[in-house]
């Protein structure tokens, strides 16, 4: 166990070794936080229980990325605690590092776990919760499911950004890159890139790489500023056939909202027309965009000519509030979420 102080205030973070032991472990978080623990879980994977009854430890995998998650995160937590109440509760992902939500008494914040160059070969090991905004899920066959299929080959943690919005910078700990593994590349197929935001030299790099084995690849998380400065690396590696997703978060299309949120309008601008373009050869293009941000109007409608996947958040202030929170739900999901 260590201490961490942060933007949110000062608490403890439980470790890889205080954790004791059988775990089942649920995720209601994103692919980042998913693949993480599962590397670890993979090199563990004796330790790991898809029955929550057999387990000693329970570990949920937690997002932070609006109110509505973090009642989502809540709520699975809350759930399992109600039915096993005797056993140790942890909680991993970014909402462990949020000292200034309350979790319920005796549940463990844990600090992120990996084990760097373990494939992903067992990826039942954690319970992968269905996406709280989608209904009946498991009869879906697009809402909820990018990249949930694919091989999660990670190549970075954390992020170097400073959007006003965001607070991934804090959440996920010190910006990281991961080595190359060319064995775990070649040897999966359906393989998509994973790191909360990938660098311009990261994907520059594996444009050549997928070039260099003829193998294709998805790109997700990738900053418009980003995707601007290696639009050529981009565009011959989709012209080539190798680039089968391309997931971009404009996260608004106003140019004065982008400007309160910290982003470029220009590099938007230009997303957008090299979606467009992606899209127009084949490769599934896919974005995030916040609605309800501080009064701009939401024109998330346009978005279908350019993306054919638009995923959507609706803005948050940060400040936790779970009656408020309970309200947004139902505005947002309706009365039976």
């Amino acid at each position: 166990m260590k201490q961490e102080t942060n933007k949110f205030g000062t608490g403890s973070l439980y470790e890889v070794e205080d954790i004791k032991g059988n775990i089942h472990c649920v995720c209601t978080a994103c692919m980042s936080i998913y693949s993480e623990f599962l590397s670890w879980a993979n090199a563990n994977s004796d330790r790991f229980t898809g029955f929550s009854a057999d387990a000693d430890s329970i570990v949920v995998l937690s997002c932070q990325v609006t109110d509505l998650a973090v009642l989502n995160d809540l709520r699975h937590l809350e759930g399992l605690m109600d039915k096993h109440p005797h056993k140790k509760f942890y909680i991993g992902g970014c909402l462990a590092r949020r000292f200034d939500i309350r979790l319920p008494g005796g549940v463990r914040r844990l600090d992120n776990i990996s084990s760097e160059g373990t494939q992903i070969d067992k990826t039942d090991l954690i319970q992968y919760a269905a996406p709280f905004w989608v209904e009946d899920f498991e009869n879906q066959k697009t809402e909820g499911r990018l990249f949930r299929d694919m091989y999660p080959l990670r190549i970075g943690v954390g992020c170097k950004n400073k959007c006003t919005y965001c607070t991934i910078r804090i959440t996920r700990g010190e910006y990281r890159e991961i080595p190359y593994s060319k064995d775990e590349f070649i040897s999966h197929d359906n393989v998509v890139l994973i790191a909360d935001s990938p660098t311009s030299k990261q994907i520059a790099t594996w444009c050549a790489r997928a070039i260099g084995e003829n193998k294709p690849i998805a790109i997700r998380n990738i900053e418009p500023k980003v995707l601007r400065r290696e639009w050529r690396n981009i565009y011959i590696l989709a012209e080539k056939g190798l680039l089968s997703h391309l997931h971009c978060p404009i996260q608004h299309n106003d140019p004065d909202a982008l400007i309160q949120m910290g982003r470029d309008p220009y590099d938007v601008i230009f997303v957008r027309n090299a979606a467009r373009m992606l899209k127009g050869m084949g490769v599934f293009t896919a974005t995030n965009i916040i609605v309800d941000y501080v009064g701009f109007m939401n024109q998330d409608s346009i978005m279908a000519e350019e993306f054919d996947y638009v995923s959507w958040n609706p803005y948050w202030d940060g400040q936790w509030d779970r009656k408020t929170a309970e309200r947004r739900f139902k505005h947002y999901l309706g009365e039976n979420q």
